[in-house]
């Protein structure tokens, strides 16, 4: 006696393999987007630090009207500025000359570097952490015409 074989169906020996394939790949995706998440909420503090540092620079980098006339930034040149935005992020900012003589001539071009750091705390058990901006701009000695 012969036995039919059904070509269209599938063996329970294949389903269970497909499942298994088929779990193995779930897990691998789920274990990825944690993965992920855990990436975006470790980023999450540096890149707000960047903004708030960036927006704050270009606002200390920006002659106001008094200084239009001028090459000269808000920042007073070698005293150091601070500031805070809330309870976890606070900036320190300062403008020195760069390789200066030490003949100062008041009107003199001289070129000025500007630092802004910015600091954060993710935790507050964590220590700070600090990230540095930098420009240099060409400013009048002070104390010229």
């Amino acid at each position: 006696m012969r036995t039919r074989r059904n070509p269209a169906g599938f063996t329970l020996l294949e389903v269970l393999v497909a499942t298994a394939i088929v779990g193995t790949a779930v897990a691998a995706l789920l274990s990825l987007f944690s993965a992920t998440l855990g990436n975006i909420q470790r980023l999450e503090a540096p890149e707000r630090a960047l903004l708030l540092g960036r927006t704050k620079f270009n606002e200390l980098l920006t002659p106001g009207p008094e200084q239009s006339g001028g090459l000269n930034a808000i920042v007073p040149l070698d005293q150091k500025m601070e500031g805070r935005w809330d309870e976890r992020f606070r900036w320190e900012a300062m403008a020195t000359r760069f390789r200066s003589s030490e003949r100062r001539v008041p009107g003199e071009t001289i070129l000025v570097r500007i630092a802004l750091d910015v600091f954060w705390r993710s935790n507050p058990d964590r220590p700070e952490r600090k990230l540095s901006l930098e420009s240099y701009q060409l400013w009048r000695e002070p104390g010229g015409a």
